[in-house]
Order: C-alpha cells, then structure tokens, then sequence
C-alpha cells in the first residue's frame, strides 16, 4: 500500500512537473509572439510614417488633393452618404458666386523666388515621382544654383494655362495644355498642341518675369515645342542625349525620326558616354559629354569604414566566407536588366541572398520568383533607398549587353562607389575605365560574376572603401551641373557691362552688387573703369582683382555695404567675369568708357552709371529687343530719375523694395518700347557693329554732360533708332559724381560742353535732340 502510494505520488510529481514544463513553453510561445506583434506594429508604424513623409514631400498637392477626394468618395458611397453629399455640394457650388473675368496676365502676381540666374525648362524623359535620376538630380542642382527651374509633367490638361506645382525650391511641375492621355514616348502632340503649350509658356513667362531662358530636351517628343519657344522667344535647344532611344521598345520609328531633327536642331548635344558622342558628333551643331554621376551625400553615409587594413574576411574559413552574403541591386527591372543571369548566379550560389529593388513591369522574372534565396522588393522611394542598401555586402549591376547598354553610362555605378562597398558588373564600355582604376570588377557570365564577387569581397578594405568613395565624392551632380552650366553660357551672345567709378565707395558697392545678383542674362562680363578714386573705391576694386587671380573662378561673398542697400544682403562676386581698370588720374567720363569699350569682348555693349540698381532682367530684356529690332541701334531702360521721357512714377520709396515693385511694372509693360531722340546714359545698350560704325565717344566733353547727346545724335544721323524699352527698370540715384563738385564748377563745366555740342552740330541741333 506504501509502495503504491509512493508511486501515485511520484506520478502525480512528474505530472505537475510536466504541466510546468508545458506552461512555460506556453508562455515562451506567448511572449514570442507578443514581441512578434509588437515590433510588427512597430514597423508598420514607422513605415507608415515613411510614406506619409514620401506623400508630403514629394508628392504634388494636386495629386494629394484629388486621392484626398477619391479616399473621402469612397468612405462616402460605403456609407450610403454619397447621394445626400453630392446634392447639398451642388447646391454649394450653384449658389456660390462667379468670379469676376479678369485678366489673368494682369492680375497674376509674380511669384518672387530665390533665384538670379536664367531659367530652365525641363522637357524631361520621365516624370519628377519617378525614379529618382539624372533629369531630376541636374534639375535639382540648377536649382540650388539659383536657377529656377519649370519641369514639364506628362499629366496634358484642355485649359489654357500652364499649372505649376512646387516640388523643391525653385522647382515647378508644370502641367501644359495638350491632349490627355498622350504617350510621350509613342505620340507626338498635334500642332494645335503646340500652339496651345507655347500659348500657356509665354503667359508664364510674363507672369513670372522670365527674360532670360534655356530648353532642355530630354525626349524627341517636346522637339516640336522647343523649336517654338526658340522661334519666338530666342531660348536656345539643349538636347540632354542620355540614352539611345532606338533601345527602348517604349519608343516608335516616328519618335526616332524625330530624334534624328531633334539632334540636328539643338544649339547644344549633350550625351553621357563615348558611343553616344561617336553617333551623335558628326549630326549636331555642337556636342558636350557630360556623364551621369551621384549624389554622394545621400549615398555615403550608408556605412561606416571598416577601421584597420585587414580584409572584412580575415581570420574567416574558407568554406564559410560563401555564407551570409547578401548581393543587391536596385533600378529598373526591364528589358535590359539580364535577369537570367541572376537566376544563375542564385543558383550558383544558393547560400547567398539576393535582393533586388525596383519596378518589374516589363521585365521576365519568372525565374526569380522560384528561386528561394531571391527576394524582389519592388520599387522603393529615392528616399529609402540607403537604408535597404545599408544591409548588403556588395552590389551587381546585371545587364544585358545589348545596344542600349553599350551606350549606357550607369548611375548605379557612381551611387554604388559612393556607399564604399565592393561592385561586380557586366563588362559595358562606360565601366571599363573603373575596372581598370580598381574600383569594381567586371565579367561575362554567372560564374564570372560569383568569382568577381568572392574576389571583391575578399580585397575589400578600408583602404579600397576609401578609394571607392574617393572617386564618387569626385563626380557628383553638383559637378556636372557646373558643366552643363559652363556649356549653356556659351550658347548665349556676349555681352559687356562698363561701368564707369570715382569715389562714392558705397554706391559702387550697391551698383557691383545688383549687377552680379539682377543680372539673369548668361554670358557677360563687367568692367569697371576707375578714374583714380580716393576714398577706398580703387582699393576695394583692386582687392577684388587679386582675388581673381589668386583663387580663380570660385565666387566671393561680399557683405552689402551700409546705407540703403543693407538690407539686400549679400551677393556673389563672380571674378571669371570681372575685370577692373585702375587709373592713375580722372580721365573723365568718355575717355574711361572708351578704355572699357575698347578691352570688351561682347556683341552687345552696355554702358551703366556707378550710381544705378538694376532689377531682375535688365539686361536680357535690352538684348533681346535689339535682337527682335534691326533698325534699333541704341536701347535704354526706364528709370525714376532721368532728364526725359524714360522717366517713370514709381511705386517704392526704398531700395529694397524696389526690385518687387520693377517685377510688376515691368510685366505689366512687358514687350513695350518707344522710340526716343535722345537715351540717358546712366544706362544704354548697342550692337558691337553700331559702335564699329558710330566709333568711341568723343572725349573732348571731359568730365561729363553732353556726351550722351552728342553720342545719340551721330547715331541718328547714321540711320539708327534710339528707343526705350518699358520692361527694363534701372534704378537712378543721378549725380553722384557731379555733387561732389561745387556749384560754380559744375555749370562751367555744363556751358563749356554746351558749347562744344553746338559747335560740333550748329545751334539748332540742340532743339533737334530733344
């Protein structure tokens, strides 16, 4: 009985023992999946924030409105609420008044930016949402520049405007009138199209005060509207030739055909690699390569160097170092990525993994989709890019070797290099130059590419990282920007400014600082001429031409001076296009022109007073009405202080609210010009030719005063027009120089030249020019 006891006890022992051993596993499993659920949420979350942040900085307020709309439509027709809402919005709209007509032109008030350069229209291969490239990343950089930038979208519209929605600083989406539903990349717009886009481009252009800008060309489908826009506005055609459109199975024989007008009419041919220049260069006017390259900062951070010389597989048994890997690759998963290849190389190396990011719709990976260490992740945002890269231990660049891809220079290549880890790609001409350098390696096949792999893998360190990323920091958006830049500003005509100083240090200061800030046109030169100032003016100006020299083209932030132009902050001086004249005496103010005439370069030649403000586009718009009037010789602005008819009303009394108020007036006189007998010159234009046949300004007139007039009427008396044009507005502070003389000595000198113009011309001349 005791034995038998003892054992239903022992049972009971063990049975207890076992429930307790099932409890606790019950509760792991409990704890396990709390964690699970938790730090699921936890991501769902974060990732749930991520979109949100994508939604709100990336996607334009249109959209966001109308998915806002869709969303609160179909919460309403699952309530039955739909019918009831949709009838009291009618009655809403119905009662609510009709805006008063008015003209959109006039009324519009033109947005002021954070811009002083020309401008861009960007007639891109692809929308700014999409994959993050290099038609975004130039525009992106031009922007920063101070340029703005009108991205065109493929979104067509029956109105008549152009829609604009800010997608960054200085950068617009603009949605053009055009049919809706157009396949940019196998349509071409109508010609009723065309003429409603320029219609809708010129509207923008007055409302925005655009006086100065380029085209740039990315598919041959805006070819037709480029073209219009330089017809009638003179913006030069730039065709950004980045790949080669006969590649793409999106694209038809009649685009392709249009390519080929496409890259005879553009002033500028850019391409991005060798095969592209070879193709294009005996077709086009004028070619550039400029490369693709990186954003090295988005990049860079990805992970930090490994610390020491040792390879990451030190110390590592062979066997193992096939294990744990994981290969990545991010970009379009289309015709052209090889994704056989992958699917070979998976299964060469079935220990590793594989992750690859980015849109399948017209690529075949039924392959890959079975294979159990490949992972397709679909598209990512630009944004999020580094964080799954982060996680990889090298990266592929798989593509097929076709024609597309042997004029293809990879993006991926340079954003690769940047993250500092190792690179094994197919062997396209464009990577050859970095296999030879030692940054990634190249192959032929699968098994080519595993051992490329496992070689880069092994070699890598922090002195091969450094290497890596040393080479992508050297080519960034940023640099070809510049490029590009440099390229544009050769395609405008040149012009000169000669400016004329003697003392007055804070005016020459406020005149140098306008010019280089207001000043959108993109090819001139200032030269300034000093008539042995005294009071730091010829210190200042020399302290600027030693900068030149000694640092080159690199800009020089200058503090605005004190007085009325504090408060226009700082501006760039740009030295490669500065030049600076000392005198040793005052050789008066003909004799100093005509030193800097004679040392400018440009076609177009402008003479400006040291005691003016230029507004936005001052110059633009002089050149570009002498360049729409051949009779015209001679153009000058309108101005708040000047001795005739050029003189306006004006609606500022201080200088820093002066250029808004030019922006309006002179949109709202946008195109204006009259003819005058005589132009001030505390600010006038002419052609180089009109200067070869009319010759320098006659020196005998000293200091000052009747110059001008006398200038004005050898040009009349040579068959030119003398006019002036109502949106260009040039600030007058009139007379600095002549205030520092005396009474006396200013109107001797005035009858003294009064005398001499009359004995030049007769009595009656004087009458003549007035």
């Amino acid at each position: 009985m005791e034995q038998q006891n003892s054992s239903t006890a022992e049972d009971r022992l063990a049975a207890a023992e076992r429930r307790v051993r099932e409890l606790e596993c019950e509760l792991h499993v409990l704890h396990t999946r709390l964690n699970q659920i938790t730090t699921g949420r936890a991501w769902a979350a974060i990732d749930f924030l991520r979109r949100m942040r994508y939604w709100i900085l990336h996607v334009p307020a249109d959209k966001r409105r109308q998915k806002a709309r869709q969303l609160a439509e179909r919460v309403l027709r699952k309530t039955g609420l739909y019918p009831a809402v949709a009838r009291v919005w009618r009655l809403v709209r119905r009662a609510k008044p009709a805006p008063a007509a008015r003209d959109a032109e006039c009324d519009a008030v033109p947005i002021v930016d954070d811009s002083h350069g020309y401008d861009v229209f960007c007639l891109p291969v692809i929308l700014w949402n999409s994959r993050f490239q290099r038609p975004q990343q130039m525009a992106r950089r031009q922007a920063a520049a101070g340029h703005r930038v009108f991205y065109a979208s493929f979104g067509f519209q029956r109105g008549k405007t152009a829609r604009l929605s800010p997608c960054e600083p200085n950068v617009y989406e603009m949605e053009l009138p055009g049919t809706p539903g157009t396949n940019v990349y196998r349509q071409l717009p109508s010609d009723d199209d065309v003429r409603r886009m320029v219609s809708a481009i010129d509207r923008l252009r007055r409302q925005r005060r655009i006086t100065s800008a380029v085209v740039v060309v990315q598919l041959p489908f805006w070819t037709a509207l480029a073209e219009k826009l330089r017809e009638k506005f003179g913006w030069p055609i730039v065709y950004d030739c980045m790949d080669d459109h006969s590649g793409f199975s999106t694209n038809c024989e009649s685009m392709l055909g249009v390519e080929e007008r496409t890259i005879a009419e553009a002033d500028l041919v850019v391409v991005t690699s060798d095969v592209l220049e070879a193709k294009v260069r005996p077709k086009a006017r004028r070619t550039a390569l400029i490369r693709n390259a990186c954003d090295y900062e988005h990049f860079a951070p990805v992970s930090p160097l490994p610390k020491g010389e040792g390879t990451v597989f030190d110390n590592v048994p062979s066997a193992a170092k096939h294990c744990d890997v994981t290969i990545g690759f991010y970009g379009a998963i289309a015709e052209w990525f090889d994704a056989d290849l992958v699917a070979d190389l998976a299964e060469l190396r079935p220990r590793w993994r594989f992750e690859l990011i980015g849109s399948t719709f017209t690529g075949d990976v039924s392959r890959l989709e079975k294979l159990p260490n490949v992972k397709l992740l679909g598209e990512k945002p630009y944004t999020e890019l580094p964080r799954f890269v982060a996680e990889w231990d090298a990266f592929i660049i798989p593509f097929k070797r076709i024609p597309l891809t042997e004029a293809t220079n990879p993006v991926k290549a340079y954003e690769m290099l940047a993250t500092g880890k190792p690179v094994a790609a197919v062997d396209l001409p464009e990577l050859r130059p970095m296999a030879r350098d030692g940054l990634l390696s190249l192959a032929d096949d699968a098994r080519g590419l595993a051992e490329a792999l496992e070689r880069e893998l092994a070699e890598d360190c922090d002195r091969r990282r450094q290497q890596r990323r040393a080479f992508a920091a050297r080519n960034t958006w940023k640099n070809r920007a510049e490029a590009l830049d440099r390229e544009i500003r050769r395609l405008f005509p040149p012009a000169s400014i000669i400016i004329v100083t003697y003392n007055n240090l804070h005016l020459n200061q406020g005149c140098l600082e306008s010019v280089f800030r207001d000043t959108d046109w993109p090819n001139f030169e200032v030269i300034v001429v000093d008539n042995a100032s005294s009071d730091g003016t010829a210190e200042w100006l020399a302290d600027l031409a030693k900068s030149r020299a000694e640092k080159g083209d690199s800009p020089h932030l200058c503090e605005a001076p004190e007085g009325p132009f504090r408060q226009m902050g700082t501006v760039p001086f740009f030295r490669h296009n500065l030049r600076v004249i000392l005198n040793k005496e005052n050789l008066g103010f003909a004799a100093a022109n005509n030193q800097g005439l004679r040392a400018a370069r440009g076609e177009f030649l402008c003479l400006l007073n040291n005691d003016t403000v230029v507004a936005r586009g001052w110059l633009s718009t002089m050149i570009g009405h002498l360049r729409a009037m051949p009779e015209a010789g001679m153009i000058g602005p309108v101005s708040n202080m000047v001795g005739n008819e050029a003189k306006v009303p004006v609606g500022y009394s201080t200088i820093g609210e002066m250029p808004r108020w030019a922006a309006e007036y002179c949109r709202r006189h946008d195109g204006k010009t009259f003819q005058m007998k005589m132009l001030g010159f505390f600010c006038v234009m002419f052609r180089r030719e009109v200067y070869e046949k009319i010759g320098e300004l006659d020196e005998r007139f000293g200091v000052g005063y009747f110059e001008d007039t006398d200038y004005c009427h050898r040009a009349r008396r040579e068959g030119f027009e003398l006019r002036c044009t109502r949106d260009a507005f040039v600030h007058h502070w009139q007379g600095a120089s002549f205030r520092l003389l005396d009474k006396g000595a200013f109107a001797g000198i005035y009858r003294e030249n009064q005398q001499l113009f009359e004995s030049k011309w007769g009595a009656e001349s004087m009458a003549e020019a007035y």
